[in-house]
Parts: structure tokens; C-alpha cells; sequence
């Protein structure tokens, strides 16, 4: 027989009179009635409460933890092995690594990046680049330089031969990072052309197996690399006048994924990678407008800084991996491998640039650090 609503508020009042037969955590629990409208929240006028619980304050100070009773099992439910992902992560973000992740490799190479038969099939588990830009920027004299390729169809088909490279080295479900901004021709011969090469590149990769995926679309803060030539201001033409033409302020991250299964790395490897709630919350989004374009005063006329290589080596792959960079430049790509714990390889065609990313290595394989990866290693090829 079903009880009225009446005989319902009986039966919780006398719930709530046998307080020394509860638990702690029943006691947290306690009634109110709804006030807004004075209207029941359901049909016994009663809807119960758990206290909010005080999330762990970013300032304080790491909770210690045991590594060894801290280790997944398979009588661990899903719940119980991430709480245990959690308490590894945070117990390593003061403390050195463990063996063999507390050691890292880099390596440097001088060499075209349309032939990297030096690297194994299936080697590489990330790529983090950005191409020459086609005719814009003016690289050291190189007959094999991408970016003095004068005939765009011709630069392309040059892309695709590095491209099919990067495909063989990546392990099967790995990913290219490419950071590439489309090429503005403004008011030549009285056209203004736009070349989408960030849209040419995600249709000519699917030739050699690379599977394009959603873009990233980030805001350099007036970006004049991908502008052959400008005013000074946000857009082309005359002030105050119709037919103007807006400026290229963005480039776009492209993620090219080679096909197979998804990767099942170890569980040590998935607690030294794990991101916070704050980074998943700002980086998993299809605009990036929080990193500033790099200056151009380290020798390098197109560099990238490094917060945006660390930031997508620690979205796409895990502690212990390795890192390629096939346009590597003066190492930057390298240098964001060490500070997030992943083995690196650069190659770079042009000695004077691949100079400068061998001194800015040494000083920070030079350093051991206090937790991390504490030690890493450096290997030069000319």
C-alpha cells in the first residue's frame, strides 16, 4: 500500500530522532524544507544536502605519499586506480622521477628534413614543428632551404616528401603538432591573395596516412610573420575608406594522427603526465589567445616560443616518449622536451641555426634538476 505524503514526513522525522545509531557520514546528511515559494522540492516536502567538500588548495603543500603502496593493481576499480594516478602525480611534482624516467636524451642533427632515414621506422611517438615560411622570411643562404622555394605548388609537393617521412618514424597512433600560418599577399599586380596552406597541408597529408583532425586556431598578437608586407596598422588600405583588407593576425595548429590503436602506456607513465584541472579546462579549447608570438632577436627569423612546445608535448604525450622536430631551428622544441621530461630529436638543415640550438642545450642539459627528470644528456651529429 502506498503511504500518503503525511505518513513519509513521519517516517524521516523518525530517522532524524535515532542520531546515536548513525554514522559520521550519515550525520553530514540533514533535511531542509524548500523556502522559494513555499512549495515542497517533491512530494514529501523534503530534499536532503551533503556539505560541498573544500577542494585541495592549489598553495598547499604536496600530500605525501608511499610510490610502492601507491601501485595500480587489477583489484583496483576505476575510481580507486585514478585516485592513485592523482597521488603519484602529486607526490612527483616534488620529487625526482623514477628510474628509467628520471634520464632524458637529446639528440641533434644536421640534415634535410625530406630524408630522415637516420631515425627507425616507428620510433617517434610526437612531432612538434612549424615549416619555413614559403617566401616570406628570409633564412640562411641553403639550396636545400624549404623557404626558397619560389613556386608554391612546388613548395607543397617539397612539404609532402617530409611529410611522408614523418609519417614512417611516428609509432602507430602518433601525432604531428604543426604550427603554420596561411601566406598573405597583399596589393601585387593589383591582387591581394591569401595562400591556405594550413588548408592544403590537412588535404595533401592524407596521401601518406596522416588523418587530419579540429585545428587549434592561436592569436599571435599582431602577427607580422605571415604578411609580405604591411602599413603598420591591423589592415590593408586606407583609413576611414570602404575596401579594406583585414591583416592575418593567427596561425593555426594542426594535428595530423597517424592511423592504428590508441597507445596503453605504463601506469607510472600516466601519473608522471597527468594534467591539472586547470590546464585541461584552458588548453582543450579550439583557441589559443594566452601565448605571445617569440622575438626574432635569438638568430632565428620565424621561432615559436617554448611555452607553446611544452604545452603540446605535455597534451600529447607522455613522460619518457620522444619528441621530433624535423625543422628544429635553434632547439627550441628540445629545450621544451627537457623541462616536461620526454627524449628529443632535432634535425636542422641550416649549421648556423643548429649552432645556436647546440649552446642554448648545453646549458640546460648542463643543470640537474631537483625533481623531474633530474639528468639529461646531449649528442650533436654534423
Amino acid at each position: 500500500m502506498r503511504k500518503s505524503p503525511v505518513a513519509r514526513k513521519t517516517s524521516y522525522a523518525s530517522i532524524g530522532s535515532k542520531k546515536s545509531a548513525r554514522t559520521k557520514e550519515q550525520e553530514q546528511l540533514y533535511f531542509v524544507r524548500k523556502s522559494a515559494n513555499g512549495k515542497p522540492s517533491n512530494s514529501n516536502g523534503f530534499r536532503h544536502h551533503r556539505p560541498k567538500e573544500k577542494r585541495g588548495d592549489a598553495s598547499a603543500p604536496p600530500r605525501v605519499v608511499d610510490p610502492d603502496t601507491a601501485q595500480i593493481d587489477y583489484a583496483d576499480n576505476e575510481r580507486g586506480a585514478i585516485n592513485k594516478l592523482l597521488a603519484l602525480n602529486e607526490y612527483y611534482r616534488s620529487h625526482p622521477w623514477p628510474a628509467p624516467f628520471d634520464r632524458t636524451e637529446h639528440r641533434l642533427r644536421l640534415g634535410d628534413a625530406r630524408d630522415l632515414c637516420w631515425i627507425p621506422n616507428a620510433s617517434i611517438h610526437l612531432i612538434v614543428t612549424s615549416p619555413p615560411y614559403w617566401t616570406l622570411k628570409k633564412y640562411e643562404r641553403n639550396d636545400n632551404q624549404l623557404g626558397e622555394v619560389e613556386d608554391y605548388n612546388a613548395f607543397l609537393d617539397e612539404l609532402d616528401k617530409v611529410w611522408n617521412e614523418c609519417a614512417r618514424v611516428l609509432v602507430p597512433g602518433g601525432r604531428i603538432c604543426c604550427v603554420v600560418g596561411d601566406v598573405c599577399i597583399p596589393r601585387k599586380k593589383g591582387r591581394h591573395r591569401v595562400m591556405p596552406l594550413h588548408a592544403d597541408i590537412m588535404v595533401r597529408v592524407r596521401s601518406v596516412g596522416l588523418d587530419a583532425l579540429t585545428p587549434i586556431l592561436w592569436f599571435k598578437i599582431a602577427n607580422g610573420l605571415t604578411e609580405a608586407k604591411g602599413n603598420g596598422s591591423g589592415f590593408y588600405g586606407k583609413p576611414y575608406q570602404p575596401g579594406a583588407i583585414i591583416k592575418n593576425d593567427a596561425e593555426y595548429i594542426l594535428f595530423l594522427r597517424k592511423g592504428g590503436e590508441y597507445r596503453s602506456p605504463l601506469s607510472i607513465q600516466k601519473a608522471l603526465s597527468m594534467l591539472t584541472r586547470k590546464e585541461m579546462k584552458s588548453w582543450l579549447r579550439s583557441a589559443w589567445v594566452d601565448i605571445k608570438g617569440e622575438s626574432t632577436r635569438r638568430g632565428h627569423p620565424a621561432p615559436y616560443p617554448q611555452i607553446l612546445a611544452e604545452r603540446l608535448i605535455k597534451l600529447f604525450s607522455f613522460a619518457g616518449d620522444t619528441v621530433l622536430d624535423p625543422f628544429v631551428g635553434t632547439g627550441t622544441t628540445n629545450l621544451a622536451a627537457i623541462a616536461t621530461g620526454r627524449n628529443s630529436i632535432g634535425n636542422e638543415i641550416e649549421a648556423a641555426y643548429l649552432k645556436i640550438a647546440e649552446q642554448r642545450l648545453h646549458l640546460a642539459t648542463a643543470m640537474p634538476r631537483a625533481f623531474g627528470a633530474t639528468y639529461s644528456t646531449l649528442t650533436v651529429e654534423r
